[in-house]
């Protein structure tokens, strides 16, 4: 059997594509999974939590899948550690235990008793989903732990170059001519340079704001006309550039199904768009924030991400040395930055874009007080990768590294909250 396929029970699901295939022969060497973690004001049982996770096996067929091998074996791996175990040394150890691409299947999860509910980590494999799509298993994970029942089994989902392909229409791209984005400069396509995996635990920093900032910071965006995202960009950035860095390039994972409207599945559906500021483009943080906005704004056109996937696909690695090529050259940046959005009730989820115009303090989903991630790191150097989620009216952020940066995310914090605090200024 080819390394090009997928399986299930023995049965071919469908094959790999370029995209899939890249992160695929990527991981040969260099493992990448990601956590994504459900605070409940609850406590589960193992036994319970095992027959939900099964229920979410059944909903999402790429749970239950293998990459080219045997099929799989069971269901989703569950662990249980010590009650009061911090969840922030779970997500950083789950980085350092690859998970193989047979027998599958290709996601576990470590339950966390504490006073007085629980955590649950769930971790995947970034071959069979994204971000996203980890963040629409646990929130079905959260619902079928609270009795909720969840949808029919769903298909197999479409290979994304082909959904591409057929892609018409035009993105939401916004006022996307309202600022010009940065100007090409070639320290843009600096290439990254890959660490050997060695099993090393991650540094982890986490930080939620208060539901009062996380509301001003919304308001403002409103008033201002970036989206929450773009003000996180320019927030890291500023902090980078205060640290010495002369220019700070931004990694933001663009998901297709808000981009251009495809369907909210466990699966890959993303691209990636980057932002680059030079020093002296940090001095006004919302004008900052604009052209950030309008620079992923341009990325995430149809015809942008259309391009880029045929792209792909007509130059498909072959081996890990070329998915290692392709991953350094297309990932590099002082920061990448992956906003899930907002957690609504009944498994909803708001994409970041629109945020700013919505109330970000509405009920939760049952039980659910508090959303993670993702974490994960991809072994480039000095990489830092910051997972952004909101839930229950508080943006939170957990942030990944090999190489921290002290108060690298408070810091963060403290710029939003400051250019918050500033007399907003007429937009033209």
């Amino acid at each position: 059997m080819s390394t090009e396929v997928t399986i299930d029970q023995g049965r071919v699901v469908r094959p790999l594509r370029a995209f899939e295939r890249t992160i695929d022969f990527y991981t040969h060497r260099n493992p990448i999974q990601f956590s994504l973690v459900a605070e409940l004001d609850r406590p589960v049982s193992a036994s319970v939590l095992a027959s939900a996770l099964a229920t979410l096996q059944d909903r999402h067929p790429l749970l239950g899948v293998a990459v080219d091998r045997t099929a799989p074996e069971g269901g989703i791996p569950l662990e249980r550690t010590a009650d009061g175990t911090p969840w922030q040394s779970i997500v950083a150890a789950e980085q350092t235990r690859p998970i193989p691409p047979a027998p599958g299947p290709l996601a576990r999860a470590v339950l966390v008793p504490r006073e007085p509910g629980c955590a649950i980590v769930l971790t995947f494999a970034h071959q069979i989903a994204d971000g996203v799509g980890g963040l629409r298993a646990l929130l079905d994970l959260a619902a079928a732990l609270c009795g909720e029942e969840l949808p029919p089994p769903g298909d197999v989902p479409h290979v994304q170059e082909d959904l591409l392909a057929h892609l018409g229409g035009t993105a939401d791209g916004g006022d996307a001519a309202a600022d010009t984005p940065v100007a090409d400069d070639e320290r843009m396509s600096a290439v990254g340079e890959l660490t050997p995996f060695a099993a090393r635990t991650p540094h982890i920093d986490t930080l939620a704001l208060d539901r009062g900032l996380t509301t001003r910071l919304v308001r403002r965006c409103r008033q201002e006309r970036p989206s929450v995202h773009a003000a996180l960009c320019a927030a890291a950035t500023v902090v980078l550039h205060r640290r010495g860095r002369e220019f700070v390039r931004v990694l933001t994972p663009v998901d297709l199904r808000r981009a251009v409207g495809l369907p909210d599945e466990v699966v890959n559906r993303f691209a990636g768009a980057r932002t680059g500021s030079a020093a002296h483009d940090a001095k006004d943080f919302w004008t900052l924030a604009r052209r950030t906005r309008a620079s992923l704004a341009l990325q995430r056109t149809p015809a942008a991400l259309k391009a880029a996937s045929a792209a792909l696909a007509q130059h498909a690695p072959s081996s890990a040395d070329d998915a290692e090529a392709m991953m350094c050259a297309a990932t590099a940046a002082d920061i990448q930055i992956t906003n899930l959005g907002v957690a609504y009730p009944n498994g909803q989820r708001l994409r970041e874009q629109d945020l700013s115009g919505q109330d970000p303090s509405r009920q939760s989903p049952s039980a659910l007080s508090a959303l993670w991630g993702p974490a994960q790191i991809t072994q480039l150097r000095g990489e830092h990768i910051l997972g952004v989620v909101t839930v229950g009216g508080r943006l939170r952020m957990a942030e990944l590294t090999h190489h921290p940066i002290a108060g690298l995310v408070p810091e963060m914090a403290a710029v939003l909250a400051d250019a918050c605090a500033e007399t907003p200024q007429p937009v033209s």
